[in-house]
């Protein structure tokens, strides 16, 4: 079900209570869309709306939410500019859908985890958590210092994940602590991939 007023692609799925319930926003990986993520979405939250919007830039084909250089490193002028435009996004979808921002619960995987954990430190008022599946630190280092008192955040890596090394996983932690997140942190044996059991953790998690 689109918005007719919202050009962006995307799916809204409303849940049990669209108004006072939650709304997890979906971000899939490089190379998938919109339905990528809506059955994890389910196992998260069953209860949940589902909104999830496809990645505006196309590289060789594959849909991702912000540019990345020959040499696998971001271009972190366009994950800001990308962001900006996912943020108004997420601000009209509220109007439109009628959901609040404040049940907003963004997950995602891969490069939709990088613009979950950047959709957090650049507009914070737009989620309340995040669930990063299979994430690096998105900035070098954060082009903002918000206050993210109250805001939990989710990382679920693999111990075998190329694409997550752990100085960086570790520096992602130590720089949402500081400016005030509740991080918890899984780890799983495996490589580029969401964990079931992680899954199920998270699923508790955000219950409590």
């Amino acid at each position: 079900m689109n918005g007719a007023e919202l050009t962006r692609p995307h799916v809204f799925e409303p849940g049990a209570d669209i108004r006072s319930g939650r709304t997890l926003l979906l971000l899939h990986g490089t190379g998938a869309d919109e339905f990528d993520l809506l059955n994890l979405g389910k196992a998260i939250d069953p209860q949940a709306n589902l909104l999830s919007p496809r990645g505006l830039v196309d590289e060789n084909g594959m849909n991702r939410f912000f540019v990345r250089f020959p040499d696998g490193s971001f271009d972190e002028d366009s994950i800001k500019e990308n962001v900006d435009e996912l943020a108004s996004f997420i601000r009209k979808a509220s109007v439109h859908y009628g959901f609040s921002l404040e049940g907003v619960v963004a997950v995602g995987f891969s490069n939709g985890a990088n613009t979950a954990g950047a959709l957090l430190a650049l507009h914070p008022d737009t989620v309340s958590a995040i669930v990063a599946f299979g994430t690096t630190k998105a900035f070098s280092s954060s082009p903002t210092s918000p206050d993210l008192t109250g805001k939990r955040v989710f990382i679920a890596n693999g111990e075998i994940d190329p694409y997550s090394p752990k100085d960086k996983t570790f520096q992602m932690i130590a720089e949402f602590e500081g400016f005030g997140a509740e991080v918890t942190l899984l780890m799983h044996p495996g490589g580029h991939q969401i964990s079931s059991e992680h899954i199920q953790t998270i699923a508790k998690a955000l219950q409590s």
